[in-house]
């Protein structure tokens, strides 16, 4: 999937600590959404594209039906801002 950053938002985790709320915008403008815990491994991927207006391909779905992003996406920059 191909998606757009149209907004970020630091909130607490429930794993303590706090996580970037990352939404996300597909061409057909689905809305998706991601959490992005600095503690994770992946964060030094994605602390490199955090910004609004980035495109990112192959982005993979964690839970389809509740259109949550996995983190560990595998994700190409396509366009970044």
């Amino acid at each position: 999937m191909i998606a757009k950053i149209i907004k970020i938002n630091i909130i607490n985790s429930k794993m303590g600590g706090k996580c970037y709320c990352v939404g996300f915008k597909d061409d057909s403008k689905n809305f998706y959404i991601s959490y992005i815990y600095p503690r994770c491994r992946n964060f030094a991927r994605w602390k490199k594209v955090l910004d609004v207006g980035t495109v990112l391909s192959n982005l993979k779905l964690w839970k389809p039906n509740r259109n949550i992003i996995d983190a560990d996406s595998k994700f190409v920059v396509v366009e970044n801002k």
